[in-house]
């Protein structure tokens, strides 16, 4: 029920509105009762235990931020995330799990991602026009956001290029893994992220390390590796051609057709592949071992190879890497990019996003500012006019938004889970290890590629992450550990139920919330009296979210009825008077009633908080010259500044 949870968030944006994952949280909570109720609880190791209960402190720790939070409805939203994390980690992580049940479960989200990726490859090569699933000519569907993509394809990859490796797994399901990998590999591709180039590499070099059975792991990599090399002009030429104005069937259909014919060769090999190994030549455990150490002597040879060629056209890796890093901390406008953009570095404003987060760290050290709250300090604080609600990198995020306190316990749960799973490596063999080894590759690749970019905030990517990490530690199904469980007393599900009494309300309030909000927006047009109604009962059952009042002002204004619109504006400011969005919108309002001075002074306070805002400028420009504004003059330049920057942060 879980893995299916998790391809259903990766199926809808992601996970990353409330309507889909508070609603999953609220799933995994039940889950999670039925366990300890219905369910001897065993007695885990240490590290299982401080893992969870770290993890679960974070979570509470994240929730306390409110208090000191000065837009609380997005902290509220960020402790939400944090506790579906833990919930997740301790479902996974509380109950030892045989090694053919933890392959298994790995498996089907494998493939269950992969089938996502197949369907929105096959809507997208029959789609009208590109831009509804490209951006920018990167695959952002479905998950909204490029990069997002690309994390939640190698998130499936990895396991399947360990279990397409495995002697155990059976020669169709073999196949079929190899298939799933070179299409998941095709589709990171096309979401042409630069981050995942970057990380990818290392990942793969963990996994050769980690994974037992490292000449089955190269081979499953090598297979993968020259399908995708074939198939790469093709690929590429989806984003070198894209051109949002007109239709891209036929770029997107050769891709697809070049993915499909790639994957059925790989279904094939990894099919051939399981039955040789059922042959006699590879029957002995002498000869399989000699082909091991043959690809593992090819690998290293190969990865020499690589270094070397890397030294005769780029130089001194060390140089290399300091002018890169040097690029990278300079910043600047988004370059154009004549080719591929996936391998270039190129320009980014990701350092000025460290910087600013960093500011916040340092001036509040043992709290942060509260859960996602760093947007606002950017727009005062940062360089460029990207408006990023996230600082994109995991770790500066958990100390900028809940201080040295947060990060501990952060680092602490990680910790004691990665040495929970590296025991089960030590001890376990067979899919047991793989697992425990597949586990700890796709937490790792969340951190990696996670300390450039904000994939925290997308559940569908940190939920499997948590649970796969939290199985890797809990694949140490033993007897000696069996004999130890134990049903909860009656005084412990009493205790315990205490937290789910408190936390089902202030999952299930929100997520009733955004319904209404998000209905309410739908409908706005048709019938806006609906639309009220509803943002009221939202307002009402989310008071930290000014969403539904901000977003009833602008109903309001478009009814003619300027002054319920500016009671509702006013009112927000009383919990979040740092909005530069409302300064904004009532500056427009006085505008339109004529008084000139008030609004003047609002649209100067509207430049404080957002001092490089165009559409902000712009309107105080014309104040300034005595020209009347209206909200909806405002909300069209707002609308076509959105349309120019989207995508970009």
């Amino acid at each position: 029920m879980a893995v299916v949870a998790f391809v259903w968030m990766g199926a809808d944006e992601g996970g990353f509105h409330g309507t889909t994952f508070l609603p999953a949280t609220l799933a995994m909570l039940a889950l999670l009762i039925v366990g300890l109720v219905a369910l001897p609880l065993p007695r885990p190791t240490r590290v299982r235990w401080i893992a969870i209960a770290a993890l679960a402190a974070y979570a509470v720790w994240t929730y306390l931020s409110i208090l000191w939070a000065d837009q609380q409805g997005l902290a509220l939203d960020s402790a939400n995330r944090t506790a579906l994390y833990a919930i997740t980690l301790a479902l996974f992580a509380l109950w030892p799990v045989e090694g053919r049940v933890a392959a298994g479960l790995t498996v089907a989200f494998s493939l269950g991602i992969a089938a996502l990726g197949s369907v929105e490859l096959i809507r997208a090569a029959g789609a009208e026009v590109p831009i509804a699933f490209f951006d920018e000519g990167r695959l952002s569907e479905p998950t909204g956001y490029a990069n997002a993509n690309v994390a939640l394809w190698t998130t499936a990859l990895l396991p399947a290029l360990i279990f397409a490796g495995r002697r155990q797994t059976p020669a169709l399901l073999r196949g079929a893994l190899l298939a799933a990998a070179g299409l998941l590999t095709a589709l990171a591709i096309l979401g042409q992220s630069r981050g995942w180039a970057g990380a990818l590499p290392a990942i793969m070099l963990l996994a050769v390390a980690i994974v037992p059975g490292r000449g089955r792991t190269i081979a499953a990599i090598a297979l993968t590796g020259a399908a995708t090399a074939a198939v790469m002009p093709t690929l590429l030429d989806v984003y070198e051609r894209f051109d949002a104005t007109a239709s891209n069937s036929a770029q997107v259909s050769a891709a697809l057709t070049a993915t499909a014919i790639a994957s059925g060769l790989l279904f094939l090999a990894g099919v051939a592949w399981g039955l040789a190994e059922r042959s006699a030549a590879f029957a002995a455990p002498r000869r399989r071992r000699q082909l091991g150490t043959g690809l593992i002597a090819c690998f290293v040879l190969l990865c020499a190879a690589a270094a070397v060629t890397f030294s005769v056209e780029r130089g001194n890796p060390v140089t290399a890497a300091g002018d890169a890093w040097s690029e990278f901390t300079q910043g600047g406008k988004e370059p154009h990019f004549d080719g591929a953009r996936i391998g270039s570095l190129g320009g980014t404003w990701r350092y000025d996003y460290w910087e600013v987060a960093w500011d916040e760290f340092t001036a509040n050290p043992l709290t942060g500012v509260g859960g996602d709250n760093f947007g606002r300090d950017y727009l005062i604080h940062g360089k460029s006019r990207q408006t990023p609600a996230y600082p994109h990198n995991v770790a500066i995020r958990a100390l900028s938004q809940t201080g040295l306190i947060g990060a501990l316990l952060l680092g602490a749960s990680i910790v004691a889970a990665a040495l929970g799973a590296a025991r089960t490596l030590r001890r376990e063999q067979g899919l047991a290890a793989a697992s425990a080894a597949c586990g700890l590759l796709v937490f790792a690749y969340f951190i990696v590629h996670g300390l450039l970019d904000w994939f925290w905030e997308f559940p569908a990517l940190g939920a499997p992450a948590f649970a796969l990490l939290g199985l890797a530690t809990a694949t140490v199904a033993r007897p000696a550990e069996r004999g130890r469980e134990r049903r909860p007393g009656a005084a412990a599900l009493a205790v315990g139920a205490l937290p789910v009494l408190v936390l089902v309300p202030v999952l299930a309030l929100p997520w009733l919330a955004e319904r209404d909000l998000r209905s309410a927006r739908e409908i706005a047009s048709s019938d806006p009296a609906a639309a009220l109604e509803k943002l009221n009962r939202a307002a009402d059952l989310n008071p930290l979210s000014p969403l539904a009042d901000k977003t009833a002002a602008v109903i309001l204004t478009r009814e003619g009825l300027p002054g319920a619109a500016e009671r509702r504006l006013r009112a927000t400011l009383d919990d979040d008077p740092g909005d530069p969005f409302v300064y904004l919108q009532l500056a427009a309002l006085a505008s339109a009633a004529g008084r000139d001075r008030e609004a003047r002074r609002l649209i100067a306070q509207a430049a404080r908080l957002s001092p490089r805002d165009a559409v902000t400028a712009a309107v105080r420009r014309r104040l300034e010259l005595g020209r009347t504004v209206t909200t909806a003059e405002v909300n069209r330049m707002i609308l076509r500044d959105v349309n120019t920057r989207i995508g970009r942060e």
